[in-house]
């Protein structure tokens, strides 16, 4: 089998409305050895800075923190993708490709970092084997003390390696 059967990369999309972040998943052609997929959106949720710098936690459980911004309505929700695997089931390593990804509004940026994937505390790595692993995805937003609004988009990865 050739090496790129045996990784698959993917590439998800970040946005913000500082007031709103969602991942947005791109499915890269499904492989031989497993397949990626990206099927919940990660959401901020519309917020406003307090006057210092502050934080955005969404969690893979599904809960949100918030340090020094207020919360001005609009849902949150964490990321979703799933990974499956053909048959014989091999442990799959899990693993976001960066510690911090920057976003971006015009001129103006923000921070997302701090990834949690399969539980509130997993870091950004995981080695699961089985079928079908769910693949929840956490991460914090940095929010300047001024930020300014708008709607942020970037982009972040997460690959699944066989071993």
């Amino acid at each position: 089998m050739p090496k790129r059967d045996k990784k698959r990369k993917k590439h998800g999309k970040l946005m913000v409305n500082l007031s709103a972040m969602a991942l947005i998943g791109f499915c890269p052609a499904s492989g031989k050895a497993q397949n990626i997929n990206c099927i919940d959106d990660l959401i901020f949720g519309s917020i406003t800075p307090c006057g210092a710098a502050g934080t955005v936690i969404v969690r893979p459980d599904n809960t949100r923190a918030l340090g020094c911004v207020t919360s001005v309505g609009g849902p949150f929700s964490r990321a979703r993708c799933t990974i499956t695997q053909k048959s014989p089931v091999r442990p799959v390593q899990i693993s976001i490709t960066a510690a911090s990804f920057v976003i971006t509004s015009g001129a103006n940026n923000m921070n997302v970092t701090n990834f949690n994937i399969i539980t509130n505390a997993g870091g950004p790595n995981a080695t699961i084997t089985a079928n079908f692993i769910n693949v929840p995805i956490g991460a914090t937003l940095n929010v300047g003390a001024t930020q300014a609004g708008g709607l942020y988009t970037g982009s972040f990865g997460i690959t699944a390696v066989l071993q």
